[in-house]
């Protein structure tokens, strides 16, 4: 069960070019030394205007306490006397942020094939915070959607993460994006289930499953690739 980090920084009102430039420093320097601390960075494109988000995998628990924090990444591309002053230069640019752990959930996707961090350009990204107890009925309503995709040939693909550190009532699905007029073939998660189960049953699933979210958020976000350190 592959893990992934994801460390949100809220950026202070007009901080943006001193942060984003703090930040492609680091990332050339990581990219230079072939670091092994990867990570692709993404950025709110439609909706509301969040944080920068920095997504980096792992396959287990050891494997993150070995690859290390931030701050030992900096430490390691710098160098430990030049580390204070980088990691000041960030922070003043940065009102809050936050760091969780996602579980990928392939029982509840459906990609065509893997892909690498950086392969697509966009995403359109729907988190989703459930009502206590409603946990299967939500797994439900992902895990039909996941088999209607290839049931109705749809060009859409569907990957699904759970919140174990953080706020672990939390889901993220994500539709990967080459390019954003790809939206306009893929169906609402109604359309897929409806025609992929019928009006009597897809229409049951859907029902159930909203009904367990209490909270849910869409956006489309878009990689970038002068932020990240990608999986070579």
């Amino acid at each position: 069960m592959a893990l992934n980090t994801v460390l949100s920084a809220q950026v202070l009102p007009g901080a943006i070019l001193r942060y984003t430039a703090a930040i492609q420093r680091l990332a050339e320097a990581a990219r230079n030394k072939k670091e092994p601390f990867t990570w692709g960075a993404f950025e709110t494109l439609y909706g509301e205007q969040g944080p920068i988000r920095y997504v980096s995998s792992v396959e287990t628990f050891d494997a993150l306490g070995k690859r290390g924090s931030v701050p030992e990444l900096v430490a390691r591309v710098f160098g430990a006397a030049d580390a204070p002053r980088f990691l000041e230069e960030v922070g003043a640019c940065i009102a809050s942020q936050s760091l969780t752990v996602a579980a990928d959930r392939p029982d509840l996707s459906y990609l065509r094939s893997p892909f690498k961090p950086g392969e697509f350009k966009a995403a359109a990204v729907t988190r989703t915070r459930i009502r206590p107890g409603a946990r299967e009925s939500y797994e439900e309503l992902l895990r039909k959607l996941s088999e209607a995709i290839p049931k109705l040939d749809d060009p859409s693909q569907l990957m699904v993460r759970q919140t174990i550190v953080g706020n672990v009532a939390e889901y993220v699905s994500i539709r990967p994006l080459r390019e954003l007029r790809e939206l306009d073939a893929h169906r609402t998660p109604e359309q897929l289930l409806i025609q992929a189960f019928g009006a009597s049953e897809g229409g049951l699933i859907f029902r159930n499953g909203g009904a367990a979210i209490e909270e849910i958020e869409r956006s489309i976000v878009g990689y970038r690739p002068d932020l990240s350190n990608p999986v070579a």
